[in-house]
């Protein structure tokens, strides 16, 4: 499919949108008035319908998301003329909530096709009685204002203080000439502020254990919005500078030091700083490879819309390295738009769903990779099923998350994806089936894709393989130690950690061998043998031996997680499990424990078969509790439990398995 806009002015609410007029009919400022902000235009043409649907059912997704919201605005202790939607403190977990809010609400008063039955307010309440409030509560807490929150501090100067500044300045910029004077005057100043604190640093940089590339991005942002409302200022050429520098500093890679590329004018060369992410497009962050943080360019890549808007052209430094990440983001997405986490997943599993509907569009727009508008489907799809369970409009089910500006960043992201959708001009759909195998030499990660499964190995911060069923319920949850499990001396009340020893990992024609020596503390030492095979089969193999003399409680190895949720919308909130000839069904947060002493076949829903030409002592633990938003069963393939006294030398437990998805090709597609 490739889409192009239509013909014809566009109306929306009874505005004419090919020029800018506000809410209330009055015409936007001219762009030689000191006092304005830079002119904002949207394109005169319709998008295509194909684009226009999409864009319809992001607005519902927003406008019920915004209802949800509304709920929660109340009045300041302090000063009721004065409103949030949280408690009154001065950090991240207050202040973004609210900033993030007030764009989402700004959005939907400035643009779309309002419905005030679905927000639950007129567009006038909206802006008198919600965001005005919203926005002078801000305004006055900041440490630019004259007002502490009430835990008698102010906000800003913070380390993410600059990127909810720039959310409260774009909602601003939206509802300009519609906001009073003082309250313009106030955005200004805490922009400008927050602006100024980075204008004379050197972006850092970090490859290992943290990268920095997140924080460069979104402090990259405050420069972007202080140029949107203070185009006049004599500060607006250093803004773009920095703007470009920090924007470009986010994705450098170590082979950027000797690039001779043009990126805006210059050598990269001659812009690099250092790397925030190795030569093969991963990164670390939480001392870990996270796909959540390679998508962290969506940042920097929506600031393309504000070029936009305003008729300018984006630098391109917004683009640099990008194609390259999403490239190896593709191999991590999974039929329901999530991820699969081969390092592990510390984040909520499911809201990044959300979050991924962003990146697709922004790819789809701004790169026209021929993938992102078939994975957008995917994210946008199970959005609508999320939302669907709540008749307040709520898209996160409360147990799925646990960051308090959750529900709030959702708002806000659907209001740029509707925006972006308005300039998409030609959309390339023409996706490409992935299959085969990633080696990412310097993440030290190597994925499978088979029609049935997708494969991982990791050997580097985190050690752990998976073998993930391609279906819309994924079954299988990212633990950090799966396959490789636990150890737990006498005395002791946490696991041994994980030493990596040895690792010699190989690739085939359609798979992977990786073979792993890996110490469990200075206690057991394990021999890992991994197959991932073209057909979807996955072999592991154990063998594990004591290092020195010691005595265990619980011997837990050969770990797949699998996850048994209340309320996820691709899951029955059950597990059906088979242990030779023992079956039972374990109930989501149930706590049902099914044992299977020397069987050699297990299943799991029918989907996971499991063989062993040898008996294993197998275990199915199931989770009373949801932890990082999601509940987690454990199935051990070996299982030793009660006290043991281990002499040095002496070989513990041995096993090997086929791990078989019992999925056919296709059924994600189906839903199934």
């Amino acid at each position: 499919m490739t889409c192009h806009l239509g013909r014809g002015l566009w109306m929306v609410a009874g505005l004419w949108m090919a020029g800018w007029t506000t809410a209330n009919g009055q015409e936007a400022p001219a762009a030689n008035d000191a006092d304005a902000v830079m002119p904002l235009q949207l394109p005169a043409q319709q998008p295509d319908p194909q684009i226009r649907k999409v864009q319809d059912r992001l607005y519902q997704l927003a406008m019920k998301q915004a209802h949800h919201l509304l709920a929660t605005v109340h009045p300041w202790s302090e000063d009721p003329q004065l409103k949030l939607l949280t408690d009154s403190k001065s950090l991240e977990h207050w202040i973004r909530p609210n900033s993030a809010s007030v764009q989402g609400f700004a959005f939907l008063f400035r643009f779309g096709p309002y419905d005030d039955k679905v927000v639950g307010v007129s567009r006038k309440a909206l802006l008198e009685e919600t965001i005005i409030p919203v926005m002078r509560y801000l305004v006055a807490t900041h440490v630019t204002g004259p007002r502490p929150t009430s835990d008698g501090k102010k906000w800003g100067n913070h380390w993410q203080s600059a990127y909810w500044a720039q959310m409260l300045g774009r909602a601003a910029w939206w509802c300009w000439t519609d906001l009073p004077p003082d309250l313009r005057a106030g955005v200004r100043r805490v922009v400008a502020h927050e602006a100024q604190r980075y204008l004379p640093e050197t972006p850092p940089h970090q490859l290992k254990d943290d990268t920095k590339a997140e924080e460069n991005a979104w402090n990259s942002m405050i420069f972007d919005v202080a140029v949107l409302l203070m185009p006049a200022d004599p500060r607006r050429e250093a803004w773009e500078k920095a703007f470009q520098r920090w924007a470009m500093s986010s994705f450098l890679r170590p082979a950027d030091e000797h690039s001779g590329k043009i990126v805006d004018g210059r050598p990269v060369s001659e812009q690099y700083i250092g790397a925030n992410i190795y030569d093969d497009f991963t990164l670390e962050n939480h001392r870990k490879v996270h796909p959540d943080y390679m998508g962290a360019f969506s940042l920097t890549v929506s600031c393309s819309l504000d070029f936009q808007m305003t008729g300018r052209k984006p630098p391109e430094a917004i683009l640099h390295n990008v194609p390259e990440i999403y490239e190896n983001l593709k191999w991590f997405f999974l039929p329901d738009g999530g991820c699969v986490y081969p390092n592990g997943e510390d984040w909520e599993l499911f809201v990044n769903i959300t979050g991924w509907t962003d990146l697709h569009i922004q790819m789809a727009v701004y790169a026209r990779d021929p993938d992102g508008w078939s994975l957008l489907q995917r994210t946008l799809a199970t959005t609508e099923k999320m939302q669907a369970r709540h008749p307040d409009g709520a898209i996160h089910a409360r147990e799925e998350y646990f960051y308090p500006g959750t529900q709030h960043g959702n708002l806000d992201e659907l209001a740029r994806e509707w925006l972006m959708l308005q300039f998409a001009g030609e959309i390339v759909d023409r996706p490409r089936p992935l299959i085969g195998v990633r080696h990412l030499e310097q993440g030290k990660i190597i994925l499978n894709r088979t029609p049935r499964a997708v494969h991982t190995l990791s050997w580097g911060p985190v050690i752990m393989a998976q073998c993930v069923p391609l279906r819309m319920d994924r079954l299988v949850s990212p633990h950090d130690r799966s396959a490789v499990g636990t150890v737990l001396l006498k005395g002791e009340r946490r696991p041994l950690p994980l030493r990596l020893e040895n690792a010699r990992v190989s690739q085939q024609a359609g798979g992977f061998t990786g073979e792993l020596t890996v110490d469990h503390g200075d206690a057991l030492r394990a021999e890992l043998r991994f197959v991932s095979k073209a057909d979807g089969t996955f072999q592991i193999s154990e063998k594990l031996t004591a290092l020195r003399a010691v005595e265990t409680v619980e011997i837990a190895t050969g770990l797949i997680g699998v996850l048994n949720n209340p309320k996820w919308v691709y899951e029955n909130h059950r597990r059906r499990i088979q242990l030779g000839e023992h079956s039972a069904e374990v109930p989501a947060l149930s706590g049902v424990i099914v044992e299977g002493p020397a069987v050699r076949r297990i299943d799991v829903d029918g989907v996971l078969r499991i063989e062993s030409p040898a008996p294993l002592q197998a275990r199915y633990a199931g989770t009373r509790r949801i932890e990082r938003g999601r509940a987690t069963d454990e199935l051990n393939l070996n299982y030793l439990g009660g006290e043991r006294s281990l002499k040095s030398g002496q070989v513990v437990s041995t096993y090997e398995v086929t791990i078989t998805p019992m999925v056919e090709p296709g059924q994600a597609a189906s839903g199934k």
